[in-house]
């Protein structure tokens, strides 16, 4: 028998959520980006911005010291070599934090193996 309350918070709370929005909620709980593709288009927004603002930076250098596309290409190829060099050491970090927390899952598994006395 389902009641019915005038209290819309209440009635919220009765109600039971679906599939969809189980794996919704689960996916955007998820601490450290677990959405891959937010995480990515984040990363190449971060990207296009810092190249914009270094390129309008040289503009404005080669502007007051009249040596155009000096500064623009150099600020430039700068931002890119960066950028690369950032995302190579969040890669490697992120990658040796997942091997790390393998391997503990591994050794776990075999310790609790051994402990339940069976042979595997």
């Amino acid at each position: 028998m389902q009641t019915f309350t005038s209290d819309p918070a209440a009635a919220a709370k009765t109600r039971r959520p679906t599939a969809i929005a189980q794996r919704v909620t689960t996916v955007l709980g998820r601490p450290n980006g677990g959405n891959s593709v937010d995480q990515g288009l984040g990363q190449g927004m971060e990207m296009a911005i810092t190249v914009v603002v270094f390129l309008g930076i040289g503009w404005l250098l080669d502007l007051a010291f009249d040596t155009q596309p000096v500064f623009m290409i150099a600020l430039v190829v700068f931002s890119v070599v960066g950028q690369f060099v950032k995302m190579w050491f969040v890669y490697d970090a992120r990658m040796k934090t997942l091997e790390a927390e393998r391997r503990r899952g591994a050794v776990a598994h075999q310790h609790d193996a051994r402990s339940d006395g069976s042979d595997r």
